[in-house]
């Protein structure tokens, strides 16, 4: 059995993660890809029987959609599939129309889980552990089957999703502008592009306010470790591995990292990098979607080259999708020669990965 399933959500992210502690086996779903895309995620759920840590990152529709579609599918399952679920979704948030984040989704699956929980309430069953708000923490929390680590949001990201999203803006010209970059970043090193200053997350951009809510943590079990970044920001991961000890002389450990974002540039820093001993790291996505293409050339750049990088150490990347869709999709990010030059591995359209891999 593999350690983490990467499945195929196109431009988003959903991933089955196979925890063992103690003899104690348990499965943790983390996002569910778009809706668009959910029949194909959804039967991978099925497979599972039990489900029991059900994690959504956040609510854009790349990560929500597919775990909506499951939610409905299952509501009148008794026992409900799902024991436990972290979600940040509040009642007190309004509708608001868009083709990549959805409140409405939110709260579509808000009504829901009240709904099933007042159901298995008035038959007698468990109900699920619906745990809100999802927020970092100095301490782990011991489960059966792993430990986990909450990195992001934190208490004042959180407010600021909840309260004030909605005088956000949302740029609809990104892209054009992401795809003219692209193409003139393959005319600069890795080397150089490493040193490119990350932008912060502003409080009044609608989608950077969803993203940087996002949950993020660390998974510990005795099979593997895993740093799950959502579509978080660096800057509040760094904070909290400072909150709990770690710095550049004493970096968390983790077998495997989960990019942010799917490799966008202004989701992964140097600063970052250097606080976490990692050789391989997880990039979920077919290329992009709309006014996006992922992975960022950037993002390659800070993996490569940022300073406490070991260059006798290979990196390994891991791609859900083949390497050649993903460039179709948006354009390409890595030369051939760059893999020596910067001793990187490439392993593209893998969707299984257990720890014995490289």
């Amino acid at each position: 059995m593999p350690n983490i399933e990467m499945l195929q959500a196109l431009h988003g992210d959903a991933f089955i993660l196979h925890c063992q502690k103690n003899g104690n086996n348990g499965v943790i779903v983390v996002d569910g890809g778009p809706y668009r895309d959910s029949r194909k995620i959804v039967s991978h759920l099925d497979a599972l029987n039990t489900i029991d840590l059900m994690v959504l990152t956040h609510y854009d529709d790349d990560h929500i959609g597919g775990i909506l579609a499951y939610i409905k599918k299952h509501k009148a399952d008794r026992p409900f599939p799902v024991k436990h679920m972290w979600v940040n979704c509040a009642y007190d948030i309004p509708i608001y129309s868009s083709p990549n984040i959805s409140f409405g989704q939110a709260k579509k699956l808000a009504n829901e889980l009240n709904e099933i929980n007042e159901c298995l309430v008035k038959e007698g069953f468990s109900i699920i552990d619906w745990e809100t708000p999802i927020v970092a923490k100095k301490e782990s929390i011991k489960l059966p089957f792993a430990d986990i680590l909450i990195l992001s949001p934190n208490a004042g990201t959180k407010n600021i999703n909840d309260k004030n999203y909605m005088n956000a803006i949302h740029n609809a010209n990104i892209g054009r502008e992401y795809y003219t970059r692209q193409k003139q970043a393959l005319k600069n090193s890795l080397s150089e592009l490493a040193l490119v200053k990350k932008r912060q997350p502003k409080e009044n951009d609608i989608q950077e306010v969803i993203n940087w809510s996002s949950i993020a943590f660390v998974v510990r079990s005795d099979n593997f470790s895993m740093l799950m970044l959502g579509d978080s920001y660096p800057c509040s991961i760094v904070e909290s591995l400072k909150n709990v000890g770690y710095s550049t002389d004493n970096p968390l450990y983790v077998d495997y990292v989960k990019i942010s974002h799917h490799g966008s540039r202004n989701n992964v820093s140097n600063e970052l990098l250097d606080m976490i001993d990692c050789d391989r790291f997880l990039i979920s996505t077919n290329g992009g979607n709309g006014t996006s293409c992922h992975p960022d050339r950037e993002t390659i750049a800070n993996i490569a080259c940022h300073a406490k990088r070991d260059r006798n150490k290979s990196i390994h990347l891991y791609f859900n999708y083949p390497i050649r869709k993903i460039e179709n999709v948006g354009y390409k990010f890595i030369e051939g020669k760059e893999l020596e030059l910067y001793n990187i591995v490439v392993h593209e359209d893998v969707q299984q990965i257990t720890k014995e891999l490289p």
